[in-house]
């Protein structure tokens, strides 16, 4: 009898669904695309009725670092997957897209690129030792690079980031095509199919989230749920 496959996507803003250049003063909260808009539930929608698509994500969420101050303990990813991978089980497939807000500045976190890998290296580590699987085993993992920030903008609307943010940016995808290859994830490299926004360097618009759920969908049928 078949199954509806599980796929889980762990990521920060971008999957998270932000609307670049809206932010509710009164409230402090960004304001967010319609779930059709997101890139996971367009990927439900071209994968079909066979795949659910779970959307854990959350804005400012890095690979693995805490944030000084420790206003939101909660964006420390590495410390939420396993909370998360029990959640939701069995999983067929998590898809990773993190890295953007390791590079930021305003926390402390003084991240090398080797630091966001090795990041993304203990969450992947983390899914491989568990059995959150099905059958017990291993979820499969597919990672993908987030596309770099774009300077100017990217400076100027978030006091975030700085220039070595958008250094590391550029140097993320190459790193993480290493990293898939080691640990024989699949891999996606956004930053070679779409661009964030020139609105604020960050954060990408909803067409390109459509390209990029396209993108998704057609790795993911050559995968072997």
């Amino acid at each position: 009898m078949a199954y509806e496959k599980t796929i889980l996507c762990y990521g920060d803003s971008n999957s998270w669904g932000l609307i670049p250049g809206k932010f509710n003063e009164s409230y402090q909260l960004q304001k967010r695309l319609e779930k059709k808009l997101r890139w996971p539930k367009q990927l439900k929608a071209l994968l079909g009725k066979e795949y659910e698509v779970i959307e854990a994500n959350l804005c400012g969420r890095n690979t693995s670092f805490d944030e000084i101050p420790a206003t939101r303990p909660s964006r420390n990813g590495l410390k939420t997957l396993p909370h998360c991978l029990e959640m939701h089980y069995p999983i067929d497939l998590i898809i990773f897209m993190l890295g953007t807000n390791d590079t930021r500045i305003d926390y402390k976190f003084n991240a090398s690129v080797e630091d966001i890998t090795r990041g993304m290296r203990a969450l992947i580590q983390c899914v491989k030792q568990s059995h959150y699987g099905r059958n017990y085993q291993p979820s499969k993992i597919l990672l993908i690079a987030p596309s770099p920030l774009i300077a100017e903008a990217a400076i100027h609307s978030h006091d975030c980031f700085d220039h070595t943010s958008i250094e590391k940016s550029l140097k993320i995808g190459a790193a993480y095509q290493n990293l898939a290859e080691e640990e024989h994830c699949a891999f996606v490299d956004a930053g070679q199919i779409i661009k964030v926004t020139s609105e604020d360097g960050v954060h990408i618009e909803a067409t390109d989230l459509a390209i990029l759920a396209k993108a998704v969908a057609q790795k993911i049928q050559t995968l072997c749920l």
